[in-house]
């Protein structure tokens, strides 16, 4: 879970209600970590842009990243609308992803975040672990 989190998946996010149980949701970590858990991360070179319908398009060869968490999917366009939520297969193109992964550094706040003085959030108003500014 925790390589998830620091490269900032947030489709699984979602603030839970602290009153009840959540009924059916996203996130069930047992589900995807019982005892541990297998990441692949697969770089794919295609010799032309490939659609989310896997149809090559018209432009020059194309570079992509695909996350496959015991052994299902991780949509990346649900957590990065840069790489496209329409996308079903989940591929994102590396230098897309790679601009939202440089971007997610300055997003952290770290020092704030470690050394800030803020006041405390209400629950469920940070959603990205960094202190809402």
């Amino acid at each position: 879970m925790s390589i998830l989190t620091a490269f900032g998946f947030k489709q699984f996010a979602t603030v839970l209600p602290a009153t009840h149980h959540p009924g059916p949701h996203n996130l069930t970590v047992s589900h995807m970590e019982p005892f541990g858990a297998r990441l692949d991360i697969e770089v794919i070179k295609t010799p032309k842009p490939l659609a989310a319908d896997r149809t090559y398009v018209d432009g020059k060869a194309a570079t992509y990243i695909h996350f496959i968490l015991n052994q299902r999917t991780i949509p990346l366009g649900l957590s990065f609308p840069e790489c496209g939520a329409d996308r079903l297969d989940g591929w994102c193109e590396l230098e897309t992803f790679l601009d939202v992964q440089r971007k997610s550094t300055e997003e952290a706040q770290y020092e704030y975040a470690c050394f800030g003085d803020y006041p405390a959030e209400p629950y469920g108003s940070v959603t990205n672990g960094a202190p809402n500014s």
